[in-house]
């Protein structure tokens, strides 16, 4: 039986809670539906959303600076060339949106004339001195077509292991799985 090698802890922990994030961060939209326009509850998910966005951000950064200092496992022996090729893609498109979806986010809170907080441990006022409605509605579609862009790649992405676990039953999701040994 080939020994599986797996992420350090830090990484599988950072991916685990990034999975977590997506999670939080996108359910939230679905629950603005649930409050009437201008009520606290409203503003509280959003709230919620921009907070958890920016964790979002911290969570990338600490990843690609984890991958880019620590050392990381090689290819599973068990993927192809081409499957090796179609992986490093992947990923690449995931971070691209990891980091595009929060920022355009955060543009957006600006162009509504919104500040941008942390659970209200600090604020980021807009730097946008005049509020451009007409801006706003592109820059809205193009944060929900990246959000539902990142969803799906996510999803892609969490099939192909489950594929590779379950069909091809190799050690791809292993490395990444939490929990101790190796």
């Amino acid at each position: 039986m080939q020994t599986v090698q797996r992420y350090p802890a830090g990484l599988r922990a950072i991916h685990w809670l990034t999975v977590a994030l997506i999670v939080i961060i996108y359910g939230l939209t679905y629950t603005e539906d649930f409050f009437a326009r201008g009520t606290p509850a409203r503003a509280a998910v959003w709230w919620l959303h921009i907070s958890f966005g920016l964790v979002l951000i911290a969570a990338v950064v600490a990843r690609v600076v984890a991958r880019a200092l620590g050392e990381t496992p090689p290819p599973s022996a068990s993927l192809s060339p081409l499957m090796h090729r179609g992986s490093q893609a992947i990923h690449a498109l995931l971070y691209l949106l990891l980091i595009a979806t929060p920022l355009v986010g955060i543009y957006l809170s600006f162009l509504r004339g919104n500040e941008v907080t942390l659970f209200g441990l600090f604020t980021i006022p807009s730097p946008i001195a005049v509020v451009d409605r007409a801006a706003r509605a592109p820059v809205q579609e193009v944060h929900e077509l990246l959000a539902n862009a990142l969803v799906i790649v996510a999803l892609l992405h969490a099939a192909a292991a489950l594929w590779h676990h379950f069909v091809r039953k190799d050690d791809v999701l292993l490395r990444m799985l939490p929990g101790g040994g190796r």
